[in-house]
Protein backbone atom coordinates (compact mmCIF):
# COMPACT_ATOMS: atom_id res chain seq x y z
CA UNK A 1 0.00 0.00 0.00
CA UNK A 2 1.35 3.12 -1.24
CA UNK A 3 0.15 6.53 1.10
CA UNK A 4 0.99 9.67 0.52
CA UNK A 5 -0.05 12.41 2.93
CA UNK A 6 0.55 16.31 3.10
CA UNK A 7 -1.15 19.12 4.54
CA UNK A 8 -2.65 20.86 1.96
CA UNK A 9 -3.33 24.34 3.21
CA UNK A 10 -6.84 24.66 1.61
CA UNK A 11 -8.55 22.57 -1.32
CA UNK A 12 -10.72 25.42 -2.79
CA UNK A 13 -8.67 26.69 -6.31
CA UNK A 14 -8.83 24.84 -9.08
CA UNK A 15 -4.75 24.38 -9.79
CA UNK A 16 -4.22 23.32 -6.35
CA UNK A 17 -6.81 20.82 -7.14
CA UNK A 18 -4.82 19.81 -10.72
CA UNK A 19 -2.01 19.68 -8.78
CA UNK A 20 -3.25 17.21 -6.56
CA UNK A 21 -4.74 15.31 -9.06
CA UNK A 22 -1.11 14.89 -10.97
CA UNK A 23 0.45 14.29 -7.65
CA UNK A 24 -2.11 11.14 -6.84
CA UNK A 25 -1.74 9.66 -10.55
CA UNK A 26 2.57 10.05 -10.42
CA UNK A 27 2.98 8.47 -7.72
CA UNK A 28 0.65 5.45 -7.85
CA UNK A 29 -0.83 6.34 -4.88
CA UNK A 30 -3.35 3.70 -2.74
CA UNK A 31 -4.55 6.42 -0.75
CA UNK A 32 -3.77 10.17 -0.03
CA UNK A 33 -3.99 12.03 3.41
CA UNK A 34 -5.08 15.92 3.16
CA UNK A 35 -4.53 17.87 6.30
CA UNK A 36 -5.89 21.72 6.53
CA UNK A 37 -8.47 21.38 3.71
CA UNK A 38 -10.29 24.41 4.89
CA UNK A 39 -13.56 23.08 3.34
CA UNK A 40 -16.77 22.93 5.45
CA UNK A 41 -18.35 19.87 3.33
CA UNK A 42 -16.21 17.24 0.56
CA UNK A 43 -18.58 15.81 -1.79
CA UNK A 44 -18.20 12.63 -3.88
CA UNK A 45 -17.48 14.77 -7.08
CA UNK A 46 -14.42 16.14 -5.77
CA UNK A 47 -12.92 13.44 -4.51
CA UNK A 48 -13.58 11.53 -7.80
CA UNK A 49 -11.86 14.89 -9.68
CA UNK A 50 -9.24 14.82 -7.43
CA UNK A 51 -8.34 10.71 -7.79
CA UNK A 52 -8.80 10.95 -11.05
CA UNK A 53 -11.60 8.04 -11.63
CA UNK A 54 -15.01 6.92 -9.25
CA UNK A 55 -13.32 4.09 -7.92
CA UNK A 56 -12.79 5.49 -4.56
CA UNK A 57 -14.19 5.99 -1.31
CA UNK A 58 -13.30 9.02 1.14
CA UNK A 59 -13.91 10.26 4.75
CA UNK A 60 -13.38 13.43 6.17
CA UNK A 61 -13.94 15.90 9.43
CA UNK A 62 -15.09 19.24 8.26
CA UNK A 63 -12.91 22.51 9.04
CA UNK A 64 -13.45 24.55 12.35
CA UNK A 65 -13.59 28.45 11.51
CA UNK A 66 -11.06 29.21 9.29
CA UNK A 67 -8.75 26.38 9.44
CA UNK A 68 -9.08 22.25 9.96
CA UNK A 69 -10.44 19.89 7.77
CA UNK A 70 -9.32 16.19 7.01
CA UNK A 71 -9.86 14.52 3.98
CA UNK A 72 -8.80 10.64 3.20
CA UNK A 73 -9.04 9.29 -0.04
CA UNK A 74 -8.40 5.60 -0.87
CA UNK A 75 -8.41 3.06 -3.81
CA UNK A 76 -12.51 1.40 -3.31
CA UNK A 77 -11.40 -1.51 -5.87
CA UNK A 78 -8.49 -2.44 -3.13
CA UNK A 79 -10.04 -1.48 -0.03
CA UNK A 80 -13.74 -1.92 1.29
CA UNK A 81 -14.15 0.05 4.35
CA UNK A 82 -15.56 -1.24 7.22
CA UNK A 83 -15.74 1.54 9.72
CA UNK A 84 -14.58 4.78 10.32
CA UNK A 85 -13.79 6.80 13.40
CA UNK A 86 -12.65 9.86 14.62
CA UNK A 87 -11.78 12.11 17.62
CA UNK A 88 -10.20 15.46 17.94
CA UNK A 89 -7.84 16.12 15.80
CA UNK A 90 -7.58 12.55 13.34
CA UNK A 91 -9.97 11.04 11.35
CA UNK A 92 -9.71 7.20 10.48
CA UNK A 93 -11.21 4.37 8.58
CA UNK A 94 -10.87 0.47 9.18
CA UNK A 95 -9.87 -1.36 5.49
CA UNK A 96 -10.34 -4.74 4.15
CA UNK A 97 -7.65 -4.37 2.00
CA UNK A 98 -6.00 -6.18 -1.17
CA UNK A 99 -6.67 -9.71 -1.96
CA UNK A 100 -6.13 -11.64 1.19
CA UNK A 101 -8.39 -8.76 2.88
CA UNK A 102 -6.37 -7.80 5.53
CA UNK A 103 -7.44 -5.43 7.95
CA UNK A 104 -5.86 -2.18 8.50
CA UNK A 105 -6.14 0.97 10.17
CA UNK A 106 -5.29 4.44 8.29
CA UNK A 107 -5.59 7.37 10.30
CA UNK A 108 -5.18 10.42 9.27
CA UNK A 109 -3.69 13.46 12.14
CA UNK A 110 -4.51 17.28 12.18
CA UNK A 111 -3.29 18.38 15.03
CA UNK A 112 -3.86 21.61 17.27
CA UNK A 113 -1.16 23.72 18.34
CA UNK A 114 -2.14 23.24 22.04
CA UNK A 115 0.08 21.02 24.29
CA UNK A 116 -3.04 20.37 26.03
CA UNK A 117 -5.33 19.28 22.79
CA UNK A 118 -2.15 17.06 21.63
CA UNK A 119 -2.49 15.03 24.22
CA UNK A 120 -6.37 14.37 24.29
CA UNK A 121 -5.44 13.49 20.80
CA UNK A 122 -2.72 11.56 21.90
CA UNK A 123 -4.75 10.18 24.67
CA UNK A 124 -8.12 9.25 22.22
CA UNK A 125 -6.51 8.09 19.75
CA UNK A 126 -4.69 5.07 21.87
CA UNK A 127 -7.89 4.43 23.38
CA UNK A 128 -9.46 3.78 19.90
CA UNK A 129 -6.36 1.74 18.95
CA UNK A 130 -7.07 -0.69 22.69
CA UNK A 131 -10.38 -0.87 21.57
CA UNK A 132 -9.77 -2.06 18.23
CA UNK A 133 -7.79 -4.96 17.61
CA UNK A 134 -5.62 -4.96 14.72
CA UNK A 135 -1.74 -5.61 13.83
CA UNK A 136 -1.85 -2.71 10.61
CA UNK A 137 -2.22 0.56 11.52
CA UNK A 138 -0.47 3.72 9.64
CA UNK A 139 -0.92 6.97 11.53
CA UNK A 140 0.20 9.97 9.06
CA UNK A 141 -0.81 13.59 9.17
CA UNK A 142 0.49 16.70 9.95
CA UNK A 143 1.55 16.40 14.11
CA UNK A 144 2.78 20.10 14.63
CA UNK A 145 5.80 19.10 16.16
CA UNK A 146 8.57 21.50 16.94
CA UNK A 147 12.33 21.05 17.95
CA UNK A 148 12.37 24.46 19.57
CA UNK A 149 9.57 27.11 21.42
CA UNK A 150 10.79 29.66 18.91
CA UNK A 151 9.36 27.85 16.23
Amino acid sequence: MIIGSFNIRGLGGRIKKRKVCEFISANHLDCVLHQETKLSTVFEALCHYLWSNSFCNYNFTPTVGNSGGILSIWCSSRGRPVFSFSGPGFVGVCLEWGVLRHRCFIVNVYSKCSLAMKRLMWEKLLEVKSSLRGDLWCVAGDFKSVLHESE
